[in-house]
């Protein structure tokens, strides 16, 4: 891989209350990839006849519908930035940007395409389009919003509201057979994205502050050849809301010496990891079970089961501060909550591999600033 980006960007003053800015960057990046699986490699354990399995199959099945060509590839975007803020009094400041984001393609373990063809027949997984590469990522996001100092400043609220709309966005999934495991990564051609989002903090007193933030967000794909039939369905990864609540304590003890406490909570709204989602899909189990007498209904994939449900955090800190340096004990999760921080199906492997989020952890903080 080799990267190199350029960028620059000016900012004037249209009047004494109106600012525009413009910005501009540019990303290059080439990507180069080659097999490296001898193509003359056996195994016994791998037979795409089904059992009993006679083996003699290449190791890299990919290799079964021929030689596997070395690829390169170069991914470039310009990404130009624009934004307007107007600021009608000391306390009111309104904005609005646009901003254009960028992600480099790539390419998915080499056979992938071929050992997709050869396992899920388009006859039981219908129009499933997985390839050797995949396509940057591109991203249109438009955002408008205020800024409000109220209270002599001792209360601030902001607040915006957003619409973003991706372009081939990668998604990465798993899948298993007899050949073993492949982990991929597909484009989701079109999805949109739009919420809102508000934020306050209040000023209380010289040591003492509250804050809170919270954000609805409704997506939608819009296309996806790689799985035609999940539009409609919502972006992956996106949760549904988010909900901050939190306050913070300054408090003088003795000359330069201070006491600090905080507290934050953080809920986190249902969120899906698969596009597939509320569907149900056939998988390799459907085919092979009625080979043992079983109904093929048991081989059914129930993609629901891999929603994570809303959740909630709490992260405390306490400690002192001095001039220049501060002695912080702290908590993360200090319900010892559990749930997962990233869920990835695989419906043949017979489930979802998880990753599940960090317990609670204790700890204490020295800091020295010079």
């Amino acid at each position: 891989t080799r990267v190199y980006a350029l960028f620059g960007s000016i900012e004037a003053d249209l009047g004494e209350t109106l600012t525009a800015s413009l910005a501009l960057r540019y990303d290059n990046e080439r990507r180069k990839v080659r097999n490296l699986v001898p193509s003359a490699a056996r195994t016994i354990y791998v037979d795409f006849n089904g059992p009993p399995f006679t083996g003699n199959a290449p190791l890299n099945p990919g290799l079964l519908l021929g030689p596997i060509n070395s690829q390169s590839e170069t991914f470039d975007e310009i990404q130009p930035k624009a934004s307007l803020s107007w600021e009608p009094n000391d306390e009111l400041t309104l904005f609005a940007n646009y901003g254009k984001g960028f992600k480099a393609g790539g390419f998915n373990n080499q056979g992938s395409r071929a050992t997709i063809e050869i396992n899920f027949p388009n006859a039981v997984f219908p129009n499933l389009d997985i390839q050797d590469n995949f396509e940057k990522e591109t991203s249109d996001a438009f955002e408008a919003g205020f800024k409000a100092n109220l209270a002599d400043g001792a209360l601030k609220i902001e607040g915006a509201g957003y619409v973003s709309r991706v372009k081939d966005l990668q998604f990465f999934e798993f899948f298993v057979g007899t050949f073993g495991l492949l982990r991929v990564v597909s484009n989701i051609d079109k999805v949109e994205i739009e919420g809102a989002e508000l934020g306050a903090t209040w000023q209380l007193a010289d040591w003492l502050s509250l804050f809170g933030s919270g954000n609805v967000t409704d997506s939608k794909i819009k296309r996806n050849n790689a799985r035609p039939d999940t539009v409609g369905n919502k972006s992956p990864l996106t949760p549904d809301y988010t909900l901050n609540l939190g306050g913070q304590v300054k408090y003088p003890i003795t000359g330069d010496l201070e006491l600090l406490l905080r507290a934050d909570w953080r809920l986190t709204g249902p969120t899906w990891f698969s596009t597939v989602q509320a569907n149900e899909r056939p998988t390799l189990f459907t085919t092979i079970l009625p080979l043992a007498g079983l109904p093929a209904f048991l081989g059914t994939a129930r993609y629901d089961l891999a929603k994570r449900d809303s959740f909630s955090t709490l992260n405390l800190r306490a400690g002192v501060e001095g001039e220049g340096w501060s002695l912080v004990a702290f908590a993360t999760n200090v319900l010892d909550k559990k749930y997962l921080e990233e869920v990835i199906v695989a419906a043949e492997f017979g489930g979802s591999f998880i990753s599940p989020a960090a317990r609670r952890q204790v700890g204490v903080e020295l800091s020295y600033r010079f």
